[in-house]
């Protein structure tokens, strides 16, 4: 049994993200308590999961413009919310601190019991928005270690928004984020949040690593989807499965029931 099936208990699992709304002391905090913010998040989770959603992320989506590293409010704040997730749903629970502390995301998971974290940028040095982002992965890795956590590591590679510094083939930084940094999956994504991902990117790093746990992990859609699924090991969905498929709606329950039919076909006759 693979990681992800052993992990969500079907093959190809389908991670919805519950984009939290502005926490304490993000520019767009507008002053709702915490509670609010986490009833707000529970019933996201809820319409994904009731409709047949496998797994959650929670992220602290609307905190832009992102820290590289988070306060203790963002901390006390997200484990507060995907405690209140995590009680109130059946599926695994990960972790996203935007925008990449990985750090934070592995002590809210040892307080919690969240079973991943996402990384954005795990291993390599990327020009981003907020200046320049360095590897987490070996600081992550003894902190993780340090913490006795079994939490696992999803990593990104020439994740949406960025522009690496190293210019090499994403096949050669899939293969560094997993062997040299013991990275438990690698995802790959689109330009944007919500931007289709290069099937030819899918591809390439899956004929060069067939070993290595892939997610698509950014604008699948249900007409896309088809395109990802014979190379792919899990997906991570959110804009396209929410209301008219824009980034900052609510979820529709019409069209991730309609996703995960298609998606429960595939695994039938697969």
């Amino acid at each position: 049994m693979d990681m992800f099936e052993k992990l969500f208990k079907v093959k190809i699992p389908v991670i919805g993200v519950v984009h939290l709304s502005p926490l304490p002391g993000a520019p767009c905090y507008d002053g709702a308590s915490v509670k609010e913010i986490s009833k707000q998040a529970i019933k996201r989770a809820k319409v994904m999961t009731e409709n047949g959603i496998d797994g959650i992320i929670v992220e602290n989506f609307g905190d832009k413009m992102f820290l590289k590293k988070v306060g203790p409010e963002i901390v006390a704040a997200m484990t507060y919310i995907a405690k209140e997730i995590k009680e109130s749903t059946s599926v695994p629970i990960g972790i996203c601190v935007l925008q990449s502390d990985a750090i934070a995301g592995i002590a809210i998971s040892k307080a919690i019991g969240a079973e991943f974290i996402r990384v954005p940028y795990y291993t390599e040095t990327y020009v981003v928005d907020t200046g320049i982002m360095e590897s987490i992965a070996a600081e992550a890795l003894r902190y993780r270690k340090f913490l006795e956590s079994d939490v696992k590591f999803f990593a990104d590679v020439h994740i949406k928004h960025s522009y690496p510094l190293s210019q090499r083939p994403i096949e050669y930084a899939a293969e560094d984020a997993y062997y040299r940094g013991l990275a438990n999956a690698i995802i790959i994504t689109g330009r944007k949040t919500g931007g289709e991902t290069e099937v030819d990117d899918v591809v390439r790093v899956k004929k060069a690593l067939p070993e290595v746990p892939l997610v698509v992990g950014s604008g699948v859609t249900i007409e896309n989807v088809d395109n990802y699924l014979p190379y792919i090991d899990a997906i991570i969905v959110t804009t396209g499965l929410n209301k008219g498929g824009e980034v900052g709606n609510e979820p529709d329950p019409v069209s991730i029931s309609k996703f995960m039919e298609k998606i429960r076909n595939y695994r039938k006759n697969s």
